[in-house]
């Protein structure tokens, strides 16, 4: 009779922890779900064939920890915005690649119509200036600041080279450097 008992009681005690991990998992991602709902992304896919092409991302990204950039608003495709052509505003470059980069910035403008921006940066005191197309925006409320992804377009094969020696200098540096601190 014992024995019947136990095996009951095991069978109550694994589906007690079974409901303890679905538990776990749930508020999990309930609370993931809850922090996320804390940036607001808007995203335009492009309809230029060479954007949707380069958008595979067969680039490496570099990360610049807030490359100060000047970007300029060239053309905006809404005509309400039309007086924001050629604003000038300082931001900051998160990622790179040679096809596109990630700005962030404290000046909000809508990208559901097509905006195309120049930006001058400087990396390792190469300077670049790269116009691109704004393809997605990200809103982060907390930190007040908005993230624009932008597709290059009209880069030139040198330039593109040019690019691309500069982040692969970046890249090796930074792996110096990670394996530097390792070493002691």
């Amino acid at each position: 009779m014992e024995k019947g008992v136990f095996h009951i009681e095991l069978i109550v005690l694994t589906q007690i922890i079974i409901s303890v991990i679905a538990l776990i998992v749930t508020v999990t991602f309930y609370f993931k779900h809850k922090k996320s709902k804390g940036r607001q992304k808007e995203s335009r896919t492009p309809t230029n064939p060479e954007l949707l092409e380069a958008n595979v991302r067969n680039n490496f990204r570099i990360t610049l920890n807030q490359q100060p950039c000047l970007i300029t608003l060239i053309h905006l495709e809404n005509a309400q915005l039309s007086q924001l052509t050629n604003k000038q505003f300082y931001g900051y470059v998160d990622n790179i690649s040679t096809s596109g980069l990630m700005f962030l910035c404290n000046f909000n403008f809508p990208v559901k119509d097509r905006v195309t921006v120049q930006l001058n940066i400087a990396i390792k005191s190469y300077h670049f200036t790269l116009n691109g197309e704004v393809i997605r925006k990200e809103e982060h409320k907390k930190k007040k600041q908005v993230a624009y992804g932008v597709q290059f377009h009209k880069l030139s094969e040198k330039e593109r080279i040019r690019l691309n020696k500069i982040l692969n200098e970046v890249m090796v540096e930074k792996k110096k450097k990670s394996n530097m601190v390792g070493v002691r």
